[in-house]
């Protein structure tokens, strides 16, 4: 019972519905890599110039200049300010699928701890004294809990027909 289905959605689709907030997260922290090598682009010094004993044959522009720099990392930060919004949308919509589940309950804690705080299964296992395999138990009966209500079908089957078959990742959201 590995992939059980209700009504058209399966385990698997709700497991990327909640996965949402995690991509937006990991996203964000690439385009914060990104716009930190700008900035160290842009603060770095220029070149000096190299005297060359003999003329070039043609002539290279390897850099760009800081004014393209400063272009790219404005750029970057729009994204990332996009990415933030887009965090908060996913969190939100994970939340409400978490919220079908019962408050203080295990399954509750297994999958805010996965996919609201973002932790691997060693470190859930871990915080919950818990094997992987009991763990999973958990997890797959929330996903059942989940399965069953019959709102939740629907914004996960809704969620996956906004996403690009090819790589899985929301249209909407610019990356």
């Amino acid at each position: 019972m590995n992939q059980q289905t209700t009504g058209g959605t399966t385990r698997e689709a709700v497991k990327e519905y909640l996965q949402q907030y995690h991509m937006a997260r990991e996203r964000r922290r690439i385009l914060e890599r990104r716009h930190d090598v700008l900035a160290r682009e842009l603060k770095a010094p220029a070149p000096g110039s190299a005297y060359m004993t003999m003329p070039a044959s043609r002539h290279t522009a390897d850099s760009e200049g800081a004014v393209s720099v400063v272009f790219r990392l404005s750029e970057v930060e729009e994204r990332i300010e996009a990415q933030r919004v887009a965090m908060g949308r996913a969190v939100t919509m994970v939340m409400d699928l978490i919220d079908l589940l019962p408050e203080n309950s295990m399954e509750r804690t297994v999958v805010e701890l996965r996919h609201i705080d973002c932790k691997k299964w060693e470190r859930i296992c871990k915080e919950v004294h818990m094997s992987r395999s009991r763990v999973n138990v958990y997890y797959n009966a929330a996903l059942d809990i989940i399965l069953s209500n019959a709102r939740a079908q629907k914004l996960v089957q809704e969620f996956e027909q906004g996403q690009t078959p090819e790589n899985g990742t929301e249209k909407s959201v610019p990356f």
